[in-house]
């Protein structure tokens, strides 16, 4: 789906870039956790 979303024809493409984004990944999931933990939780 990236892969597609990027104008990506190949898989190998997307493959060879999508090592690079591991802890921008990271990152968004940890706050996303967050904002739903916050969410059920309160603040």
């Amino acid at each position: 789906m990236i892969g597609k979303l990027l104008g990506h024809t190949q898989i190998q493409t997307t493959a060879r870039h999508a090592h690079l984004a591991n802890n921008s990944v990271k990152a968004a999931a940890r706050k996303i956790s967050d904002f739903i933990a916050d969410a059920i939780t309160g603040p």
